[in-house]
């Protein structure tokens, strides 16, 4: 899958910002009227908190 697609996202899911992208998010909420969702780092850290992502930038973590 590809930028640009919009695969339906579900909270739960894992997900990187973009086809190269390093980190590992994990899906928290999803707005697809403004086709947004909130994401959270996948990270051993105190700091991690959810941020806003488009979900057209979204590519889902394949196995």
């Amino acid at each position: 899958m590809s930028i640009g697609d919009s695969p339906t996202m579900k909270p739960g899911d894992q997900v990187k910002v973009s086809a190269r992208g390093t980190f590992v998010f994990t899906v928290k909420d999803v707005d697809e009227d403004n086709g947004m969702a909130m994401i959270e780092v996948n990270a051993d850290s105190p700091l991690t908190y959810p941020w806003p992502a488009r979900l057209s930038d979204l590519v889902p973590v394949e196995d």
